[in-house]
């Protein structure tokens, strides 16, 4: 793709951007928003990433196979995606990568995890912080002997701006693991403009890898009033009783299953909650919930092909402007026991015949959001 430059005004500023290079047009990768957030007066919605948008499941699954292909070469690879933002995608990259190439070799030898804001009795090996966000710190929990063996390191994020928070991660993983030989940072959107002084600051090759690269300038309007954040951290309590003893917080990926399943199955990947008859004329959402993305992803794959149409997205505690690219926005509690402000941009209820909310362990929907949703929406906890 040729290089190009877009202008786009917010109510908050003005985005200018300048695309490098990329594997997919700006407009099919990108829409733009406001956040609640004085530090930062502009989003990059992306509409690839099944989070902000609800998107169909092939269409994540197109852009994960292009990052996997774009990997270099990884022997003992350990990839971490970070919260809340990038858990499915960290995962679906590192699932898409294992399976072009199989269950043996370097495919085997991989591992995955990603980065949690939650507390648990679970070993913690490390946390760091995330300058921009809204709600900054990371929690790593211990994945394991065979993940802390890694030879590479792949962490993978939507967006990269400025590098900090994947610099940060990687700093802190290779104090603790110094056998490591490669750092490789992937993402949808590239707009870091430090990678050689990041290279130089980690000490080892760094790698680059991306759907978009490019750069952008804020430039705040002058009588923008920044508006108030609303509650995003949690209460910093243990959630050990609410959340899944096995999860990809702590390594563990081998529970989600890759059989195909549909509606009406005999034994569907449900342990509660009523399982609807969908006909094949239905069109049906899929929604994780917070962290809980990428099982959400897999039912929405399984049952795209059954009903005539399927989309997959999740709820956030990312706080958004209503406007611009986001077109609906609700608003209900989370689901973990924090007790702040949990989020759902785009769903328009109306739109769909069915709507499966997922979720793990114990951290049951708030049913404000059930309500929202209306009477064919379900909560379904995913085995």
């Amino acid at each position: 793709m040729t290089p190009e430059s877009r202008t786009v005004v917010l109510p908050s500023g003005t985005l200018t951007m300048q695309v490098d290079q990329s594997a997919l047009p700006l407009g099919d990768l990108l829409d733009f928003a406001v956040r609640r957030n004085p530090r930062r007066g502009f989003l990059f919605v992306s509409k690839v990433l099944g989070k902000h948008i609800p998107i169909a499941p092939q269409t994540a699954k197109q852009v994960w196979t292009l990052l996997a292909a774009a990997l270099p070469p990884l022997t003992q690879p350990h990839f971490i995606g970070l919260a809340e933002t990038a858990t499915a995608l960290g995962e679906g990259v590192f699932r898409t990568w294992q399976e072009q190439y199989g269950q043996e070799g370097a495919g085997r030898q991989a591992t995955f995890q990603h980065t949690t804001r939650y507390l648990t009795r679970r070993p913690l090996l490390l946390r760091f912080d995330e300058p921009h966000s809204h709600a900054p710190a990371h929690l790593l929990y211990d994945p394991g002997e065979q993940a802390r063996a890694a030879r590479e390191l792949v962490l993978v994020d939507d967006e990269i701006s400025t590098g900090t928070t994947l610099q940060n991660l990687a700093a802190a993983w290779l104090e603790l693991h110094p056998q490591v030989e490669r750092v490789v940072l992937v993402s949808l959107t590239d707009w870091c403009g430090r990678r050689e002084e990041l290279a130089a600051a980690l000490s080892i090759p760094v790698d680059f890898v991306s759907v978009l690269r490019g750069s952008f300038r804020f430039a705040p309007a002058p009588d923008w009033q920044p508006p108030q954040l609303p509650a995003v951290v949690g209460n910093g309590e243990d959630k050990t009783e609410l959340l899944p003893r096995l999860s990809p917080r702590y390594g563990d990926v081998a529970g989600v299953s890759h059989e195909p399943w549909a509606m009406g199955h005999e034994e569907p990947p449900i342990a509660h909650g009523s399982w609807p008859r969908a006909k094949s004329t239905d069109r049906v959402l899929v929604l994780g919930t917070g962290e809980f993305q990428y099982p959400a992803y897999a039912l929405a794959a399984a049952l795209a092909p059954t009903v005539a149409r399927c989309h997959w997205s999740a709820t956030t505690r990312s706080p958004i402007l209503p406007g611009l690219a986001i077109g609906h926005a609700l608003t209900f509690r989370d689901n973990v026991g924090d007790g702040i402000p949990n989020y759902l941009y785009n769903v328009d209820p109306a739109d769909y015949d069915h709507i499966l909310l997922t979720y793990e362990g114990r951290c049951e929907p708030d049913p404000e959001l059930l309500r929202q949703l209306g009477p064919h929406a379900r909560a379904v906890k995913l085995a």
